[in-house]
């Protein structure tokens, strides 16, 4: 009996001190809404000539850290080595180097300290302290945005730098921050000076734009910071800034395709002699296939030169010989486009990606059936070739009356008789049409053309002021597929529109080149500035109706 009274002693006074040990949620009582509040802090918030190595926080209520290491954000940055405890309601931050004399730090906690009972976190909560008798207070606020889609960034930092030669793509930043939940930025307690912003995505934590996986953005025009600044707004693209290089080029007897590091914008490629080549970009813009000529003798030299969206070039010769074939060809296909008719300018459109380059057209084998007795036929005016890109478009006026006529067929149904209108008019493509450079045809497609009935089909009206002289306005859907594009008008009428959502962007085309060009770090060249329109309620998408007219919908910019 003594053993066992002394065992259960032993239990019953350790067990305060184990419990103790895990801090997790209380059970019972109502939910907690209310995140926890500072009371006390080392140094205390906007403190002068702090020299003392720890920060300390002090809570209202016991706490829990959440992902510290990427949450608390500390500015200027004093590098990755950062010890961050918690013991009950208090929060100790410790660097393993000592904070730098007479510098002004700035930490923002974000979701860094949450409460252990329902993990609310302090709104806003931030602490600046000077090691020094001086302590900055210049600030810098805005917002950054995608380029060419309205959906909010995330998780985005946003930086400065002083130094001509600071390289953003190599060079980790003095100050920075990140956006909130509403793509707002605000860097505070910054020294006065004249500093460059920019903003990335930092997937992998280095504080360096990665350009080939995340999208960034910059000012090229640097800020004078003699007061607070406020309104700034950044423009987020993907743009890869390496530099342009050919990886390989692979001759596996049939073709030789040769491989970029990235997409490449043009191209161009000639042999020695000057002979014709058939060639296309492959899977991608980062691959270029060329058909090798039937005969090689010895070897065939090849100029080729390359340019990306940036202007980074390839100029160089490839050597190709004759060598077995040793590859599996595949079928001869074509994506299409959806055919559309626009009643409008009275024309026909339909475009065809094809998976191989073509070689021969057979127009006698290309027609618009109306009915069984009538055809439409097409000739090589109607049709424009991307030899690049393997895209065929057929572009061609036809007046309504003939592509959708009015006549009737009877048909006679005892005892009644029906009355139903003409068959569908169809673009056809018959198996001998389009034969591609391996000799193999297509096969038979047929593309039914639908009548657009205004009953079936919404108005909207525009009308523009803005003292840009070059712009481009676009009728988008809400995923951002161009529907119909006008430059530089001042008043204009989307006509025959589905009854569906859309969107209205507009691109200032600076260059008034008629697209949009998403910039150039190194040459210090903004992205082209893209503008949303918005409802009253503040969305960007609106609906047409059937049988409606929308507008006029004026557009300010």
């Amino acid at each position: 009996m003594h053993k066992w009274g002394i065992v259960l002693i032993f239990f019953v006074a350790s067990y305060p001190l184990w419990n103790c040990a895990n801090q997790t949620t209380p059970m019972g009582g109502p939910k907690d809404t209310i995140p926890p509040i500072i009371v006390k802090s080392i140094p205390a918030n906007k403190q002068r000539n702090y020299k003392d190595k720890e920060i300390q926080l002090v809570f209202n209520e016991a706490v829990n850290l959440n992902n510290a290491k990427e949450e608390i954000l500390i500015s200027p940055t004093i590098g990755k080595d950062v010890e961050y405890k918690v013991r009950k309601n208090t929060v100790t931050i410790n660097p393993a180097k000592p904070w730098e004399n007479n510098t002004t730090y700035s930490i923002t906690f974000r979701e860094g300290v949450r409460d252990i009972t329902e993990n609310n976190a302090p709104k806003n909560l931030k602490l600046a302290f000077s090691t020094g008798p001086l302590i900055d207070s210049m600030s810098v606020k805005g917002r950054v945005k995608n380029a060419l889609n309205t959906t909010l960034p995330e998780k985005i930092t946003v930086a400065l730098f002083q130094s001509d030669t600071f390289n953003i793509f190599k060079h980790s930043p003095q100050y920075f921050t990140q956006i909130n939940d509403r793509a707002e930025f605000s860097l505070e307690n910054i020294k006065a000076g004249i500093y460059y912003i920019y903003a990335f995505e930092d997937k992998n934590k280095n504080l360096k734009v990665e350009s080939r996986t995340e999208k960034f953005g910059f000012l090229s025009n640097p800020i004078e910071l003699l007061a607070p600044i406020g309104n700034i707004e950044i423009n987020l693209v993907n743009l890869d800034m390496r530099e342009l290089k050919m990886n390989n080029s692979r001759n596996n007897g049939l073709q030789t395709r040769i491989k970029f590091n990235k997409s490449i914008s043009t191209y161009t490629l000639r042999s020695e002699n000057n002979n014709q080549l058939i060639h296309s970009f492959g899977d991608d813009q980062s691959e270029v296939v060329m058909y090798n000529p039937t005969i090689i003798k010895d070897s065939l030299r090849l100029y080729l030169f390359a340019q990306d969206s940036i202007s980074t070039i390839v100029d160089t010769t490839i050597y190709i010989k004759q060598v077995k074939e040793n590859l599996i060809r595949g079928d001869f296909t074509a994506k299409a486009g959806g055919i559309k008719y626009n009643s409008k300018i009275k024309t026909l459109t339909q475009n065809l990606v094809l998976s191989k380059p073509i070689k021969y057209l057979n127009y006698d084998s290309i027609s618009i059936k109306i009915d069984s007795a009538h055809t439409i036929p097409v000739t090589a005016k109607d049709f424009h070739y991307d030899s690049a890109n393997r895209k065929l478009t057929l572009t061609k006026e036809i007046p309504p009356d003939t592509l959708f006529p009015k006549q009737q067929i009877e048909v006679k149904v005892q005892p009644q008789i029906r009355r139903t209108p003409t068959v569908q008019p169809e673009l056809v493509f018959s198996k001998s049409s389009i034969i591609s450079v391996e000799a193999d045809t297509l096969k038979m497609v047929k593309y039914i053309i639908d009548e657009p009935k205004k009953e079936q089909l919404g108005t909207l009206l525009i009308e523009t002021k803005t003292e840009a002289p070059n712009f481009i306005i676009q009728l988008i859907t809400p995923n951002g597929t161009l529907v119909e594009e006008v430059k530089s008008v001042t008043k204009y009428t989307f006509e025959n529109l589905p009854a569906a959502n859309y969107k209205l962007r507009v691109i200032i085309d600076r260059n008034n080149n008629g697209q949009w060009d998403p910039g150039n770090y190194y040459n210090k060249e903004e992205p082209e500035p893209t503008w949303y329109y918005q409802t009253q309620d503040k969305k960007f998408e609106f609906p047409i109706r059937a049988n409606w007219e929308l507008g006029p919908i004026m557009l300010i910019f």
